[in-house]
């Protein structure tokens, strides 16, 4: 009843000009799509013959219809058709409508990878905050959105706890002391000593070995002493020098550490912090790590021939990692008072007023409320009238501030300040604050006549490995490409590194473009693809030296190049040992054309009977008949199946090979699991809903270059909501081709994109 009192209420104030688009809006509805979705019948569980200003009320179903309109998905082909003339002009209504109702934007919290690079780059300090800060939800695939920025009592008091931990880091009573600990062969301990039966980690001389990688079980960890097993502990938050004394035996090639925070007895939950590439002949290396107090440290091998599915005594004839000496040296203090500290307190006596606002200045840029002011100011006054020395009450004010909206959520007016556009662009391509410079820029009213040449500078500068790390991890969900296997019973030479690096091709693919200002279309196919030695290796290309990404020229007859192509892509959307043509038909639609392809929440989705059914492809088809899953299949299925001839790690196959799990047999003592093989042609030719035939990777490709401009579009759209926090709608249109027209003079470029979406008047509007 309330919503429907709203409805006529809002009719009431509408004018006479929208009114009457409305009624035409509703006569079209009339004449093409109530017989379905009227007063009888709901297909969808959507029903239009009511008063727009009811549809337009819920504006997930208004870009729906608009959506089905534009790409003649409704009405349904065997039902009679609309004129051309008359689409359009619905059309062009409700997007006048759309745009009219066009949500705010939401108010928007820092991220848990925003919060952590803003803590560095004022204090100068890496903190880990995964342990403090719970993981942020998402929307629509990226975290930076404000519809996905809840705060519940447990996330306020994990702030609370995060930011005491940062003050009492950044302002410590005393100066760290300073010491170094050396370990030989003697304080070095891993896993059972298998050297008398096989495989297995152990002592050697002055060398301890590490011969697989086991993430439960093979490590190399540090004892207090040679006749103990109890672990070494660091001893008091701080930066420390590692220095490792490590060479790799039977390898031709370079070889990973990984460097772990965990009990390397009990290392089931081992927490990767780093990983350390070395070099064909190299005899150690040199790094240094935030470290806190309690941490423990151990190494792996990670880039071992050896999975560790089996515990088989066999003995080990491939690369092991040997390691003869570690040195650790810290916490280092490079200063005293440190920079954080100095940046904190500049001078050695501050008035309450005057610590507030240089505090508030310093984490917000901006003045604080007068209300809110004078409650800070209260607490800093409280303090010193106790007692307190000038460091316990700035640690004090800190505390308060770090957990207070003000820091907290980013501030944006519906026209956003020269202030708050430097935050935004800031936020964009580095992740973090803004920094002096960029702040002149923007307060001289530089940022906003021509903010080329600082785009330029921050593209430029390291920080922007930020925004291509974190764009790429959400876009591409690239974190997601090792969440299993291989399974080495099914993919005996795919080593585990190699899929690490399946995982990084994407990102490295993303710098490229834009470090070179290369074209967006290169998304959609390339004469080229980024590697390393092991990716190089696995798609059979010329060798390259090392670990890290070059570009290579792909042979003529090569299917690679591109985003679909990539092993990384292709492993992403399968199972353990099969391929999963849906997942990797949706991710193309969601991800290149940036569509949303999820079914209302209140459909109900009866699984097919697909009793009978022998291949892959005769289930999907069986599917597709199910009303209410036609319309998204019809687009996913033939965009999947296209890719059909590469397998769950992205090789390319002629055959399916259908993996069966046998009930374990027992052998003595052991139990040991069989898989059974299956093989079956592959038939993956279908038909787009244009008609357009789709059979293999080459013809997808092209399917997917004919439709360029839609998928740069959904590309564009997708940075646009990463810069704004928010997910693109119909109203963004204008937004978007205006970026995608004035960059097409220049290829398409990705670099160019970037900055002609910093420059559109839009980018300055909440």
């Amino acid at each position: 009843m309330m919503r429907l009192s709203w409805t006529f209420l809002l009719l009431g104030f509408l004018p006479p000009a929208i009114l009457r688009a409305e009624r035409g809006v509703e006569q079209f509805f009339a004449q093409n799509c109530n017989k379905c979705h009227g007063a009888d019948k709901q297909k969808g569980n959507v029903r239009l013959d009511q008063p727009v200003a009811t549809i337009i009320a819920d504006e997930d179903l208004l870009e729906t219809v608009a959506s089905v309109l534009e790409a003649g998905e409704m009405p349904p082909a065997e039902a009679p058709q609309p004129e051309a003339k008359a689409v359009a002009k619905v059309l062009e209504r409700l997007q006048n409508l759309i745009l009219k109702q066009r949500p705010a934007n939401p108010l928007k919290r820092l991220t848990r990878d925003e919060y952590t690079n803003t803590m560095h780059d004022l204090f100068g300090i890496e903190f880990d905050f995964s342990g403090l800060l719970p993981p942020d939800h998402t929307e629509q695939g990226f975290d930076k959105f404000g519809e996905a920025h809840l705060m519940s009592p447990h996330q306020v008091m994990a702030y609370l706890k995060t930011a005491r931990f940062i003050a009492e880091r950044v302002l410590p009573e005393s100066k760290p002391v300073t010491r170094t600990w050396e370990f030989d062969v003697r304080y070095f301990h891993g896993s059972k000593n298998f050297a008398t039966g096989g495989g297995g980690d152990y002592r050697d001389d002055d060398e301890y070995v590490l011969t697989g990688f086991r993430p439960y079980r093979s490590n190399l960890h540090l004892s207090i002493d040679p006749e103990s097993h109890d672990q070494f502990v660091i001893p008091a938050f701080g930066v420390y020098r590692l220095e490792v004394k490590a060479r790799s035996d039977k390898s031709n090639e370079g070889e990973i550490i990984g460097i772990n925070l965990g009990d390397g007895r009990h290392p089931t939950s081992f927490q990767n912090i780093r990983r350390i590439s070395m070099p064909h002949g190299s005899k150690g290396f040199t790094t240094e790590l935030t470290l806190r107090s309690g941490d423990q440290l151990a190494f792996t091998f990670d880039s071992a021939r050896v999975p560790g599915r089996s515990l088989e005594k066999k003995p080990h004839t491939g690369p092991n990692m040997r390691f003869s000496h570690v040195k650790l040296t810290g916490p280092l203090t490079e200063q005293w008072p440190s920079a954080a500290m100095k940046a904190i307190l500049p001078k050695p006596k501050m008035k309450p007023a005057e610590l507030v606002d240089h505090l508030a200045r310093l984490l917000t840029q901006r003045p604080l409320v007068a209300e809110d002011r004078e409650a800070f100011i209260d607490i800093a006054r409280s303090q010193q009238k106790s007692g307190a020395s000038m460091t316990a009450t700035a640690r004090s004010v800190l505390i308060s501030l770090l957990t207070s909206p003000h820091f907290i959520y980013k501030a944006e007016s519906p026209q956003l300040t020269r202030v708050e556009r430097a935050h935004r662009l800031s936020y964009f391509i580095w992740n973090s604050v803004p920094d002096a410079e960029l702040l002149d820029a923007a307060r001289s009213g530089v940022l906003d006549k021509d903010p080329f040449a600082e785009v330029e500078r921050m593209l430029n500068d390291p920080k922007a490995d930020r925004f291509i790390d974190d764009f790429t991890r959400q876009w591409l969900q690239l974190d997601k490409v090792d969440d299993f296997g291989p399974d080495v019973r099914v993919f005996k030479n795919v080593r585990r590194m190699t899929v690490d690096s399946m995982a990084r091709e994407g990102r490295e693919f993303f710098r490229h473009l834009l470090e070179n200002g290369l074209s967006m279309e290169h998304f959609i196919d390339s004469d080229f693809v980024m590697a390393n030695d092991r990716l190089a290796r696995f798609y059979g290309l010329p060798a390259v030296d090392g670990d890290a990404f070059v570009p290579v020229k792909l042979p003529a007859k090569s299917e690679r190049g591109g985003l679909v192509a990539q092993a990384g892509f292709l492993k992403l959307t399968s199972t353990d040992f099969a391929t999963s043509p849906i997942h990797r038909g949706s991710w193309i639609l969601k991800n290149l054309y940036n569509e949303r392809i999820e079914p209302p929440a209140d459909v109900l989705i009866n699984e097919p009977d697909i009793r009978g059914t022998t291949t892959v492809r005769e289930a999907i088809l069986k599917h597709q008949q199910l009303e209410s899953c036609s319309r998204c299949h019809s687009k996913i299925d033939p965009l999947g199946f296209a890719l059909e001839y590469y397998d769950p790690v992205g090789r390319k196959r002629n055959e399916y090979r259908h993996v069966k799990e046998l009930p374990a047999e027992q052998k003595g003592t052991t139990f040991t699991k069989k898989l059974e093989f299956n093989k079956v042609p592959i038939d993956a030719s279908m038909k787009l809903p244009s008609g357009r035939e789709v059979r293999d990777l080459p013809t997808l490709k092209a399917a997917l270059m004919s439709d360029s401009e839609l998928i740069l579009k959904g590309i564009i759209g997708k940075l646009i909501s990463y810069a704004h926090g928010r997910e693109v709608t119909r109203a963004d249109r204008s937004y978007i081709d205006s970026v995608f027209d004035s960059i097409a003079g220049d290829d398409f470029s990705l670099r160019v994109a970037i900055h002609a979406i910093v420059a559109h008047p839009e980018f300055g509007l909440k």
